[in-house]
C-alpha cells in the first residue's frame, strides 16, 4: 500500500505528465508545424527553435525532401517540423517522410523571384551622360550622422516642384564611377538605394519627410528621386521570346567578387538591347579552369578550352544601357566579368548534377 507521501508524489507526476502531453498536442496537434523561412535562418537554428536540440537537424532535413542543400535555406521556403512522435518513429527508422511538394525555383519568395526589399535595395548604374538628381536631403534635427527608419528630415523640394503630402521618394547615394571589366571603359556611376521617405508636410521650397524604409544608413546630402514601387518578377513572368542578347556581369551591387545564388548584379545590357524584367540569362566563362595540370596540359592553348556554364540569373529591372539581375543558380563560383547569354523560359533550369 502506498504511503500518503507516495500518493501525493504520484498525483503531482500525473498532473505534470498531463500538462506536458496537453501542451505537446496543443502545439503539434495531429499535423506537423510549418516554419516560414526568413532572412538569416539556418536549419540548425530552426531545429533548435522548435525541437530544443539543434542536433536533430538531419532528421528535419530528412523530413523535408524538397530542401536540396541543408546548408542553404531561403526566405519564403517552408520547413515542416516533425512532431515528437514522428521524430521518435524516424529515429527508429519506421517513419515515412512526407510527400515532397511541387518544386519551385529555390529563390522564389511566395510566387516571386525575390522579396520586395531585395528588389528595391538592389540599386542601379546611372548612365555616364546623365546628370545627378537635384533633389536631396538638406537637413534634420536629429543629432546623429547616420539616419534610420522613423527619423525626420527636410528635402530641398516643395510646392514649387509639384511635391505633395504623402508623396514617396527613393533615397539614393551616388557612388564611384563604374568601368567595364573587359574594356575598362566608363559606363556610369553606381547608385545605391539607401531607403524610402514619405512627405509629411510641404512648403514652397522645403518639405518635411519621414524615413519609412532604411536599407542602408542614410545621411544628409543623399539624393532623392520620386518613387513608384517596381513590379515584382514572378516565375510566370519569365520571358519566352526568341531573341539573341549577350553581355557581361559588370559588378555585384555590394562590391563582392565571389558571387552565389541570391546575389544581385549589374549587366552591361539594358532596355536598348531589348532586355526586360523576367529575362533569363546563362552565366558562362570562356577561360581555363582554376586547376590545370601544366604538365599534362602541355600544348593546350587557352582558346582550346570550351566555354563552361557557371550559373543562371534573372533580370529584375532595366535602365537604358544596364540591368539589375539576381543570380538564381550557381554551378561554380561566379565573378564580375563572366559573360551572360539570354535563354527563354522554355528551356529547363540548369543543374549542377544531372545523372540520368
Amino acid at each position: 500500500m502506498k504511503s500518503g507521501l507516495q500518493r501525493i508524489m504520484l498525483a503531482a507526476f500525473l498532473v505534470s505528465l498531463c500538462a506536458i502531453v496537453g501542451s505537446a498536442s496543443m502545439v503539434f496537434g495531429d499535423n506537423s508545424r510549418v516554419h516560414n523561412v526568413v532572412k538569416g535562418d539556418t536549419l540548425w537554428d530552426v531545429t533548435e527553435q522548435y525541437l530544443d536540440n539543434p542536433f536533430f537537424w538531419p532528421k528535419v532535413w530528412q523530413y523535408n525532401p524538397q530542401i536540396e542543400n541543408p546548408h542553404r535555406i531561403y526566405p519564403g521556403e517552408e520547413v515542416r517540423i516533425p512532431s515528437p512522435e514522428e521524430l521518435a518513429r524516424m529515429k527508429a527508422g519506421v517513419a515515412p517522410a512526407p510527400s515532397p511538394r511541387t518544386k519551385a525555383p529555390r529563390t522564389l519568395v511566395g510566387r516571386h523571384i525575390v522579396e520586395r526589399d531585395l528588389l528595391e535595395s538592389a540599386g542601379f548604374i546611372i548612365p555616364a551622360d546623365k546628370e545627378d538628381w537635384k533633389g536631396a536631403i538638406v537637413s534634420t534635427w536629429e543629432e546623429k550622422t547616420l539616419l534610420v527608419e522613423r527619423d525626420v528630415v527636410h528635402i530641398n523640394m516643395g510646392t514649387a516642384d509639384g511635391v505633395k503630402q504623402g508623396d514617396l521618394f527613393q533615397i539614393i547615394r551616388i557612388g564611384d564611377d563604374i568601368t567595364h571589366p573587359k574594356t575598362d571603359e566608363k559606363i556610369g556611376k553606381l547608385a545605391t538605394v539607401q531607403g524610402i521617405l514619405k512627405i509629411s508636410s510641404v512648403d514652397k521650397k522645403v518639405s518635411k519627410a519621414t524615413i519609412i524604409k532604411a536599407y542602408n544608413p542614410i545621411q544628409v546630402g543623399d539624393k532623392i528621386r520620386p518613387y513608384r514601387p517596381l513590379p515584382l518578377v514572378g516565375s510566370e513572368d519569365l520571358t519566352t521570346e526568341d531573341k539573341s542578347i549577350g553581355g557581361v556581369i559588370v559588378m555585384n551591387t555590394r562590391g563582392k567578387v565571389n558571387l552565389a545564388a541570391r546575389d544581385t548584379v549589374y549587366l552591361d545590357v539594358g532596355a536598348r538591347d531589348a532586355v526586360v524584367p523576367g529575362d533569363r540569362f546563362l552565366i558562362y566563362r570562356d577561360a581555363p579552369p582554376f586547376q590545370v595540370s601544366m604538365e599534362n596540359a602541355a600544348g593546350i592553348e587557352e582558346s582550346d578550352y570550351p566555354s563552361d556554364i557557371m550559373g543562371e540569373l534573372v533580370v529584375l529591372n532595366t535602365m537604358d544601357q544596364t540591368s539589375t539581375a539576381v543570380i538564381v543558380e550557381e554551378l561554380y563560383e561566379i565573378t564580375p566579368g563572366d559573360r551572360v547569354k539570354y535563354i527563354p523560359r522554355s528551356l529547363p533550369p540548369i543543374k549542377k548534377y544531372d545523372i540520368n
